[in-house]
Protein backbone atom coordinates (compact mmCIF):
# COMPACT_ATOMS: atom_id res chain seq x y z
CA UNK A 1 0.00 0.00 0.00
CA UNK A 2 1.30 3.26 -0.83
CA UNK A 3 0.30 6.15 2.03
CA UNK A 4 -1.07 9.05 0.98
CA UNK A 5 0.19 12.25 2.20
CA UNK A 6 -1.99 14.34 4.58
CA UNK A 7 -2.98 17.45 2.98
CA UNK A 8 -1.83 20.75 5.11
CA UNK A 9 -4.37 22.33 6.82
CA UNK A 10 -3.95 26.07 6.98
CA UNK A 11 -6.21 28.42 9.32
CA UNK A 12 -7.49 31.25 7.07
CA UNK A 13 -7.80 34.88 8.37
CA UNK A 14 -11.19 35.93 8.77
CA UNK A 15 -12.00 38.90 6.20
CA UNK A 16 -11.75 42.46 7.38
CA UNK A 17 -15.23 43.61 7.07
CA UNK A 18 -14.84 47.20 8.62
CA UNK A 19 -15.38 49.51 5.38
CA UNK A 20 -14.35 53.08 4.98
CA UNK A 21 -17.25 55.83 4.70
CA UNK A 22 -17.08 55.58 1.05
CA UNK A 23 -17.16 51.69 0.55
CA UNK A 24 -20.17 51.63 2.92
CA UNK A 25 -21.78 54.75 0.91
CA UNK A 26 -21.45 52.56 -2.20
CA UNK A 27 -22.46 49.06 -0.40
CA UNK A 28 -26.01 51.13 0.31
CA UNK A 29 -26.35 52.73 -2.74
CA UNK A 30 -26.18 49.31 -4.75
CA UNK A 31 -28.11 47.83 -2.10
CA UNK A 32 -30.34 50.47 -2.23
CA UNK A 33 -30.71 50.22 -5.96
CA UNK A 34 -32.83 53.08 -7.13
CA UNK A 35 -29.79 54.44 -9.18
CA UNK A 36 -29.79 51.68 -11.59
CA UNK A 37 -26.10 50.44 -11.13
CA UNK A 38 -23.15 50.09 -9.84
CA UNK A 39 -21.49 52.69 -12.03
CA UNK A 40 -24.17 55.84 -11.03
CA UNK A 41 -23.58 54.22 -6.97
CA UNK A 42 -19.86 54.42 -7.15
CA UNK A 43 -20.42 58.40 -8.48
CA UNK A 44 -22.72 59.09 -6.19
CA UNK A 45 -20.69 57.87 -3.30
CA UNK A 46 -17.03 58.84 -4.27
CA UNK A 47 -18.50 62.38 -5.55
CA UNK A 48 -17.68 61.77 -9.14
CA UNK A 49 -17.42 64.73 -11.21
CA UNK A 50 -19.61 64.18 -14.23
CA UNK A 51 -18.48 65.05 -17.75
CA UNK A 52 -19.00 67.94 -19.97
CA UNK A 53 -22.04 66.58 -20.92
CA UNK A 54 -23.26 65.39 -17.87
CA UNK A 55 -22.70 61.63 -18.25
CA UNK A 56 -20.52 59.42 -15.91
CA UNK A 57 -16.95 59.14 -16.86
CA UNK A 58 -16.04 55.64 -18.43
CA UNK A 59 -13.14 54.98 -15.71
CA UNK A 60 -15.71 54.96 -13.26
CA UNK A 61 -17.39 51.50 -15.06
CA UNK A 62 -13.53 49.85 -14.04
CA UNK A 63 -13.32 51.25 -10.43
CA UNK A 64 -16.74 49.97 -9.54
CA UNK A 65 -16.32 46.53 -11.09
CA UNK A 66 -12.90 46.29 -9.08
CA UNK A 67 -14.93 47.33 -6.10
CA UNK A 68 -17.63 45.28 -6.54
CA UNK A 69 -14.72 42.48 -6.31
CA UNK A 70 -13.13 42.70 -3.52
CA UNK A 71 -14.23 40.00 -1.27
CA UNK A 72 -15.43 42.72 2.15
CA UNK A 73 -17.66 44.71 -0.57
CA UNK A 74 -18.95 41.72 -2.14
CA UNK A 75 -19.76 40.22 1.32
CA UNK A 76 -21.48 43.57 2.60
CA UNK A 77 -23.52 43.61 -0.56
CA UNK A 78 -24.53 40.21 -0.15
CA UNK A 79 -25.38 40.84 3.61
CA UNK A 80 -27.26 44.01 3.01
CA UNK A 81 -29.18 42.32 0.33
CA UNK A 82 -30.22 39.77 2.48
CA UNK A 83 -30.87 42.13 5.28
CA UNK A 84 -33.19 44.16 2.62
CA UNK A 85 -34.95 40.79 1.70
CA UNK A 86 -36.16 39.78 5.44
CA UNK A 87 -36.79 43.31 5.96
CA UNK A 88 -39.53 43.15 3.35
CA UNK A 89 -40.48 39.58 4.38
CA UNK A 90 -41.04 40.32 7.83
CA UNK A 91 -43.03 43.49 6.50
CA UNK A 92 -45.36 41.23 4.47
CA UNK A 93 -46.23 39.04 6.98
CA UNK A 94 -46.81 42.01 9.29
CA UNK A 95 -49.66 43.64 6.86
CA UNK A 96 -51.16 40.16 6.34
CA UNK A 97 -51.66 39.35 9.74
CA UNK A 98 -53.14 42.73 10.66
CA UNK A 99 -55.48 42.55 7.30
CA UNK A 100 -56.50 39.40 9.01
CA UNK A 101 -56.98 40.44 12.42
CA UNK A 102 -58.88 43.40 11.46
CA UNK A 103 -61.54 41.36 8.47
CA UNK A 104 -61.83 39.20 11.95
CA UNK A 105 -62.71 41.68 13.62
CA UNK A 106 -65.11 43.01 11.15
CA UNK A 107 -66.48 39.58 10.64
CA UNK A 108 -67.68 40.04 14.13
CA UNK A 109 -68.22 43.33 15.18
CA UNK A 110 -69.66 45.16 11.85
CA UNK A 111 -72.95 47.06 12.57
CA UNK A 112 -74.29 45.96 9.02
CA UNK A 113 -74.96 42.51 8.64
CA UNK A 114 -73.74 42.86 4.49
CA UNK A 115 -70.15 43.78 6.26
CA UNK A 116 -69.84 40.62 8.51
CA UNK A 117 -70.65 38.23 5.61
CA UNK A 118 -67.94 40.10 3.17
CA UNK A 119 -65.77 39.84 5.78
CA UNK A 120 -66.27 36.55 6.17
CA UNK A 121 -66.21 35.92 2.57
CA UNK A 122 -63.01 37.66 2.39
CA UNK A 123 -61.50 35.27 5.34
CA UNK A 124 -62.83 32.39 3.54
CA UNK A 125 -60.84 33.46 0.24
CA UNK A 126 -57.52 33.47 2.25
CA UNK A 127 -54.70 30.80 0.93
CA UNK A 128 -54.60 28.90 4.37
CA UNK A 129 -58.89 28.64 4.15
CA UNK A 130 -59.76 28.38 0.80
CA UNK A 131 -63.41 27.42 1.18
CA UNK A 132 -64.81 29.61 -1.62
CA UNK A 133 -61.85 28.40 -4.21
CA UNK A 134 -63.64 26.96 -6.89
CA UNK A 135 -62.26 23.39 -7.91
CA UNK A 136 -61.62 21.63 -11.07
CA UNK A 137 -61.50 18.58 -11.42
CA UNK A 138 -60.30 16.74 -14.34
CA UNK A 139 -60.19 13.31 -15.26
CA UNK A 140 -58.81 11.64 -18.51
CA UNK A 141 -60.24 8.68 -19.61
CA UNK A 142 -58.13 7.24 -22.50
CA UNK A 143 -60.34 5.42 -25.37
CA UNK A 144 -59.97 4.37 -29.03
CA UNK A 145 -61.51 5.68 -31.84
CA UNK A 146 -63.90 2.76 -31.94
CA UNK A 147 -65.43 3.52 -28.20
CA UNK A 148 -65.82 6.55 -29.05
CA UNK A 149 -67.59 5.94 -32.51
CA UNK A 150 -69.94 3.59 -31.21
CA UNK A 151 -70.67 5.87 -28.45
CA UNK A 152 -71.71 8.54 -30.50
CA UNK A 153 -73.60 6.09 -32.92
CA UNK A 154 -75.58 4.97 -29.98
CA UNK A 155 -76.55 8.08 -28.74
CA UNK A 156 -77.83 10.03 -32.28
CA UNK A 157 -79.63 6.41 -32.23
CA UNK A 158 -81.49 7.46 -28.88
CA UNK A 159 -82.03 11.48 -29.73
CA UNK A 160 -82.96 10.51 -33.05
CA UNK A 161 -85.34 7.55 -32.27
Amino acid sequence: MVKKPKAKLEVVPQIDLTLTQKQRAFVDAVSRGKLGSHKAAYAEAYSVRLNKNGSIPKWVEVEASKLLATPKIALSLQRALQRKEHESVASALRIRNHVISRLYTESTEAESDASRVRALELLGKLDHVSLFSDKVEVREESRSPEEIESELHQRLSELLA
